[in-house]
């Protein structure tokens, strides 16, 4: 989802720092690296590509591998970005993403107040956590 800000990041792929975060929460549910261990920036492959795309593409991994998505729990700091409007797209694009009911998916933003350069806006943060549980056959 495109979200129209004053400032933006020069990244490799789309720079959606959301998917990146949950991308490695998702590796690390299942021991299996990170971002960079299954997008690496050297792969042309991941050159401008849709972060959403990298999410779809671990949970096939995370389901390949015996288990389902519980539920995920996110939170992105954009600074001077508001992204409270837009809240509600976010968790339709990655429940889309992770193939789960928009029920199962939550993100919170923040600002961080003008502090530090998060606050300024000159970086950014996100987490993820994703809860996993066995596939019954």
């Amino acid at each position: 989802m495109h979200v129209p800000s004053a400032v933006g990041f020069d990244t490799h792929s789309d720079g959606d720092v959301l998917s990146h975060a949950l991308v490695d929460a998702l590796a690390g549910a299942i021991a299996d690296g990170d971002l960079g261990t299954h997008f690496p920036e050297d792969d042309p492959e991941a050159q401008d590509a849709r972060s959403l795309d990298f999410v779809t593409h671990l949970v096939q991994l995370v389901r390949a591998e015996g288990y389902e998505i519980a539920n995920v729990d996110s939170f992105v700091v954009l600074g001077t970005t508001k992204l409270r409007p837009h809240l509600d797209g976010m968790r339709r694009n990655l429940a889309q993403a992770l193939d789960v009911d928009v029920k199962q998916v939550s993100v919170k933003a923040r600002s961080n107040e003008g502090l530090g350069d998060v606050g300024a806006g000159r970086a950014c943060e996100a987490w993820s956590t994703v809860l996993i549980y066995p596939a019954i056959d």
